[in-house]
């Protein structure tokens, strides 16, 4: 099944949380497996950073971003749950964004496209639910910045969703990991193709973009995976300045497989989502908003995570304790740190498991 398309807000515009609105907004979903007669088996995955509206390919010609998490018995039960998946506002794979085209110029959005926040990304979740005909969600499941989403949907909606689950994603972004974005918006900024965001008619900023991409790679990653992948191991004819070494030449090809799939002003727009959530946005304080929330929250923490770092976890689960969320809050070690909720389908089946059948 092939993705499909609607579009929405055409009638009123998307009034956005830092001020501007959007109007009409084109999303890209996809849905797996079937929704049962009361329609009481729907369960929302919302995507990481730079992930897309397809978890998952039934023809296994290729594979989606959660592929062995997702089929008939798996922890993601296609035989169990009804699936919905959607492109965030602001990406880049068929849901509005940078380089999509404004309406009122006839020309991509490019530095014109306005700040958004997760708050808006669930609130276009949310009409999209709506327009599909679903008036409640058994829950909401999501890793790293999929995560924060889920955990606003309890906020912003907590008498639609029974389930909040939520893997390797705090309720804040750390200073460190805000400082790691910060390099990487600069790398892109500072590419003299850039021009300020407005690049569709030129050369994209291509470099600028790999770069990041490069130092992005390795906050997903661990000091152990990488030992044990490449060690100190260099290349039989290697770049005394470039790829010299192994672990070089590995980043540098993830860096260049990025621009086959990313826009750069989507991975701007997004890493600033991603750094200025604040559950809190909207509400008189975090505890009050945090105190909104009716779901049962299941939250996972990876040990080795060098992005959403267990002492980061800890804090958010301190934080909705006091803020009376039922929560259940499990955390172990993995090889591949934060990316583990992508790979580590061992680690993770139980919990994901458990926390979509609560209630």
């Amino acid at each position: 099944m092939s993705v499909q398309n609607v579009v929405l807000f055409q009638d009123h515009p998307l009034k956005l949380m830092l001020g501007g609105e959007i109007s009409p907004i084109q999303v890209a979903y996809q849905t797996y497996g079937i929704l049962n007669a009361d329609k009481s088996n729907a369960v929302l995955i919302c995507h990481a950073l730079t992930g897309d509206a397809e978890p998952y390919f039934s023809n296994g010609e290729q594979n989606g971003w959660w592929q062995n998490f997702m089929g008939d018995g798996l922890a993601l039960d296609t035989s169990r749950y009804f699936f919905i998946c959607s492109n965030v506002l602001g990406g880049c794979k068929g849901t509005t964004g940078p380089a999509s085209v404004n309406p009122k110029t006839g020309k991509p959005y490019g530095s014109q496209f306005p700040a958004i926040t997760v708050q808006d990304i669930v609130r276009v979740q949310k009409v999209l639910i709506d327009y599909l005909g679903i008036t409640h969600l058994k829950a909401v499941i999501g890793g790293s910045f999929g995560g924060m989403q889920a955990t606003q949907w309890g906020i912003d909606y907590p008498d639609f969703v029974d389930n909040i689950v939520n893997l390797c994603s705090s309720l804040f972004f750390s200073a460190e990991a805000i400082g790691f974005n910060h390099v990487m918006r600069q790398a892109v900024i500072n590419d003299p193709h850039f021009n300020g965001g407005d690049y569709y008619d030129g050369t994209p900023p291509h470099q600028g973009l790999s770069i990041a991409r490069m130092l992005g790679m390795l906050t997903y990653r661990t000091d152990l995976q990488l030992a044990k992948a490449f060690g100190r191991a260099a290349k039989s004819e290697g770049d005394f300045w470039g790829d010299y070494f192994q672990v070089e030449s590995y980043l540098s090809y993830q860096g260049k497989k990025f621009l086959e799939r990313f826009d750069a002003n989507s991975y701007l727009h997004l890493l600033r989502a991603l750094d200025m959530y604040d559950p809190g946005l909207g509400y008189p304080d975090v505890k009050t908003a945090l105190s909104r929330i009716k779901a049962h929250y299941t939250l996972v923490s990876v040990t080795t995570d060098q992005l959403f770092k267990s002492v980061d976890l800890h804090k958010s689960k301190q934080l909705l304790e006091h803020s009376q969320v039922v929560l259940n809050f499990h955390e172990f070690p993995s090889i591949y740190g934060h990316d583990a909720f992508l790979v580590d389908y061992d680690g993770f089946d139980k919990w994901i498991r458990e926390g979509l059948a609560k209630k």
